[in-house]
């Protein structure tokens, strides 16, 4: 295959072709409330795509620097500044934007949706929570970004104790199993998985129950991730496998 030539750029050239493309980036942010994975979307309130639900995103101007960019995209969007996110790709079809060449940097996010102050009606985008398992036809190739996402946090759980940043800070073995069955679309063997992520020593009991309980049975405990001992387990190639 013969590759196309392009002429290269040269100093002073400012309308090259080479330096006629912008850059985005777009936040798949993940939330977990009743025991399902979210994602949040905005609707868009102008041209390309109005009243079409999105992902949050926005353009890179050239004297801003990206990770600047798309922390303040995930902080407006969610109304908190705490929030984990993480790097997936380069989404770079020419056609992806109906303006132009827009190269947008996708992220992940995790937050946790008690956290999160989203915007009203009145404000400029109305922003809300949307099933994972139930995504709309989003704009842009937003739908293709969420199932790099999905796929990116299914891969971290395959080895990693991935998505705690999604729970309370005290949290129950209960919790995580939900939150793992959630990610995965399948239920998973009680007594297997929790002998499985006790056996990785690296939850502290706290001593406290949850509260309120209304079931019948004794409160169940909660617990907190010794994140030193997780960190330098993970930094030494450690394989957190649950499932």
């Amino acid at each position: 295959m013969v590759q196309q030539q392009f002429p290269l750029p040269e100093m002073g050239d400012e309308f090259n072709p080479f330096f006629q493309s912008a850059f985005s980036v777009s936040a798949v942010i993940f939330g977990f409330q009743d025991k399902r994975i979210k994602v949040l979307l905005v609707k868009r309130s102008r041209e390309p795509f109005i009243n079409q639900f999105a992902l949050p995103a926005g353009l890179v101007y050239p004297n801003v620097v990206i990770e600047d960019r798309i922390n303040g995209i995930i902080q407006q969007a969610t109304g908190t500044s705490h929030f984990y996110k993480k790097q997936i790709r380069a989404f770079a079809d020419p056609t992806r934007h109906p303006m132009g060449r827009v190269i947008s940097i996708g992220y992940y996010s995790f937050v946790n949706v008690n956290d999160c102050k989203l915007n009203s009606k009145d404000s400029i985008h109305t922003s809300s929570w949307c099933d994972l398992g139930m995504i709309p036809h989003l704009a842009f190739d937003h739908n293709e970004i969420v199932e790099a996402a999905h796929r990116r946090l299914l891969a971290k759980m395959s080895s990693q104790l991935a998505g705690l940043e999604l729970l309370p800070d005290k949290f129950t073995l209960k919790m995580v199993q939900e939150l793992y069955e959630a990610s995965l679309g399948h239920e998973l063997d009680k007594r297997n998985f929790r002998r499985k992520l006790l056996s990785q020593e690296i939850l502290i009991e706290t001593g406290e129950q949850q509260s309120p309980w209304e079931e019948s049975g004794k409160a169940p405990l909660l617990y907190i991730l010794d994140k030193p001992k997780y960190e330098q387990m993970k930094a030494d190639g450690h394989q957190f496998l649950l499932f």
